[in-house]
């Protein structure tokens, strides 16, 4: 080959090239690169056989463009979906969650005729939220319940939550219907809620959810990375935190029935964030006080009065990697609903631990005590309400972090039966967890 067909050659790729760099369709560069070398043939400055081979090298190359181009486009477009800038204006930043807790369960009560054996479903959310920027959002959620009854289940649909978020001076301040603090702190730490409610809901001394204000902050910032992987970020302040509000007091499923306004607070401290395994030790005091939101029956007080509501707890865990545990010491006075003001305490333990090797799948227990009247108040010489003993264990495995199935064994044990609601019973369980 002389040394002018070499040049041309050579210009001609060097032209392809070119053309194949620039911002236009690969389907272009390819025909415009194509039509060159044909011309170059047809005029012999290349031969049939080199004008076949550069044909191919450009195929390829304009092949290999358009998936690069295809590709690109791709991304591009998933990025803007995940962002959400195809939705409209309106709906653009608004996040959806659900929650899921179903399974089937059987109960052997000591009182006859009580046992059961039943599919459920126990909970399911819907949220909604939305930031509208650093400092303002808000929360929606949804209940799907079953109302029971003897005619057959049916189910309705409440509101449980529905707040706005003020995000100021690093502190996050809740107004509306907002979760109380011992729920959320329980939850943070404590993630089977899935097979049983946690403590103060447990025993009815305290709602999960109520109307008022609350504000939230932490000391000294937040832990590190590698112990948010693990822990709740609302409750990892480095030194400790705390949660302070004002309820109605009735919870999310009551009307108010006073003028009184429930106080309540949690403040929790985080004694050695520098040591590797006890920087997830925390200790934490929660109080609410505040009166129960029916009057007194005729045999505990005057009618036109609203009984005491004292709660205290105290509480220490440690969460770390592979286990948590959990203690709890309650005493108190009333309920949010009750009709007297009789003296109550109970105590609680729990705990799971990771199985080695097998990480996904977690052992976990935990025990209970509750003493409704430990002023020992009795009607005809029987406690009006006898102290008892929960028992729990079981396995769970941690399919994702969105789905959560497990089996669990719970005991009661009364002091004295007095009615069929204070009657021992086993309960076994199978059940899942699905969040997201």
């Amino acid at each position: 080959m002389s040394l002018k067909r070499e040049w041309v050659r050579g210009m001609a790729v060097l032209f392809g090239l070119l053309l194949l760099s620039f911002s236009v369709p690969a389907w272009a560069a390819e025909s415009d690169v194509s039509k060159l070398i044909r011309l170059l043939q047809e005029k012999n400055i290349i031969t049939s056989q080199e004008a076949a081979s550069l044909l191919e090298e450009v195929t390829v190359s304009a092949k290999e463009e358009k998936e690069a181009i295809k590709n690109e486009v791709k991304d591009e477009l998933a990025k803007s979906a995940r962002k959400g800038e195809f939705l409209p204006s309106a709906l653009k930043g608004f996040k959806f969650g659900t929650t899921v807790f179903a399974g089937w369960e059987a109960i052997d009560r000591s009182n006859p005729g009580s046992s059961s054996n039943k599919f459920y479903v126990e909970r399911a959310h819907f949220t909604l939220s939305k930031d509208i920027n650093e400092w303002l959002g808000g929360v929606v959620v949804t209940d799907v319940y079953s109302t029971g009854g003897d005619t057959g289940t049916a189910w309705a649909i409440r509101l449980k939550n529905a707040y706005v978020r003020l995000s100021f001076f690093e502190t996050a301040t809740l107004m509306g219907m907002i979760p109380t603090f011992s729920e959320t702190y329980d939850s943070a730490i404590w993630p089977y809620r899935v097979q049983g409610k946690n403590f103060l809901d447990e025993i009815g001394v305290q709602a999960t959810i109520d109307i008022g204000v609350s504000n939230q902050g932490v000391f000294g910032g937040y832990m590190d990375a590698d112990y948010l992987k693990f822990a709740s970020k609302p409750f990892a302040g480095k030194w400790g935190g705390w949660m302070a509000g004002v309820f109605n007091g009735a919870g999310y499923t009551t009307e108010e029935g006073n003028g009184n306004k429930a106080i309540s607070g949690l403040v929790y401290f985080r004694p050695l964030p520098m040591v590797p395994v006890l920087k997830g030790l925390q200790f934490a005091y929660t109080g609410t006080y505040g009166k129960s939101n029916r009057k007194f029956t005729a045999t505990y007080g005057s009618t036109d009065d609203n009984p005491d509501w004292h709660v205290n707890v105290v509480q220490a865990s440690l969460q770390h990697t592979y286990f948590t545990v959990l203690g709890q010491y309650y005493w108190g006075r009333g309920t949010r609903q009750s009709t007297e003001e009789l003296d109550r305490r109970g105590y609680l333990a729990a705990g799971f631990m990771r199985i080695p090797s097998l990480e996904k799948m977690r052992v976990f227990a935990k025990y209970y005590y509750v003493d409704p009247d430990s002023s020992n108040e009795t009607a005809g010489g029987i406690l009006r309400a006898p102290e008892y003993k929960t028992y729990v264990a079981g396995l769970s495995y941690d399919v994702t972090d969105e789905f959560m199935p497990f089996i669990a064994f719970e005991k009661r044990d009364y002091k004295k039966t007095i009615s069929a609601a204070t009657a021992d019973y086993n309960k076994y369980q199978v059940g899942f967890q699905f969040k997201f």
